[in-house]
């Protein structure tokens, strides 16, 4: 009776010792394909289509730099027509390339706060751009990306190179982050923040407003400019977070181009 007891705890010491390995190594390979689903994603690769395998593959060859598995090429080559691109290389590097140049122009990355606290301090801001996704550069000399959080806040990241380090974690990082809700009901009438400023002119970021996310506004003889408080204000005046009323016409140039009605100056 002995034997048979030390026998069945052996066989079930066994089979725990070949369970475990088996669900580490099916938890591994659940993350791997999460990772790349995520990736994939974030560059508006339609994932309907791919088979797990494919998801995985075109990550890594992706990831590595290596470009050498031919779907690559054929899934970024129909995400690159998609979006417009003109005269796509037949060269999958160049495709990616050129995708992530267009998000950095075009497109405004939404997040949430939890992936932000993933980052951690000493990470490089390519690694960060790996982990959040490409989004828009709205820099001069300095890159400055900018994400839309949660649907009501902005972050945004500024640097002048992408191997740089960037020294603050993802829960400082949180505390950086710039109310952007959008709660006018007015015509034509968003927040935004100021990105620069000139005689005539300012160049403003709005990443939650659902008509645009930054835009260039001409100041005339005829804008108001006031303060919270209902004061009078000058453009030298203009810092920070802003409410702004803008004309109707809007020239389609990149930024877009537009005429401020109205400014308030929320500081």
């Amino acid at each position: 009776m002995k034997t048979k007891k030390k026998l069945a705890v052996m066989f079930i010491a066994v089979a725990v010792l070949f369970i475990i390995p088996l669900s580490v190594y099916a938890a591994v390979e659940g993350y791997e394909y999460n990772k790349a689903e995520s990736f994939l994603n974030k560059i508006g690769i339609e994932l309907s289509e791919l088979s797990r395998n494919d998801k995985e593959k075109i990550y890594k060859d992706i990831k590595s730099d290596s470009f050498e598995y031919e779907t690559t090429v054929d899934v970024l080559n129909e995400r690159a027509q998609e979006i417009g691109i003109e005269n796509v290389s037949a060269d999958g590097r160049e495709i990616y390339d050129s995708i992530v140049e267009y998000y950095s122009l075009h497109y405004t990355a939404k997040i949430i706060s939890e992936q932000i606290k993933s980052i951690k301090a000493g990470m490089t801001y390519n690694k960060i751009i790996e982990s959040l996704g490409p989004t828009k550069d709205i820099g001069s000399g300095l890159h400055v990306l900018v994400y839309s959080v949660d649907g009501d806040k902005a972050l945004y990241l500024s640097y002048a190179d992408g191997n740089d380090i960037c020294n603050q974690s993802g829960e400082q990082l949180l505390k950086t982050l710039i109310d952007a809700k959008q709660d006018n009901t007015a015509k034509n009438t968003f927040n935004a923040t100021l990105v620069q400023r000139t005689d005539n002119m300012i160049l403003v970021s709005c990443p939650t407003y659902d008509k645009f996310d930054i835009i260039n506004l001409r100041i005339t003889q005829d804008t108001v400019i006031i303060f919270k408080d209902g004061k009078r204000a000058t453009i030298d005046d203009i810092k920070d977070k802003l409410t702004i009323t803008i004309s109707d016409v809007i020239a389609e140039s990149y930024p877009l181009l537009g005429t401020a009605l109205k400014i308030i100056i929320n500081n």
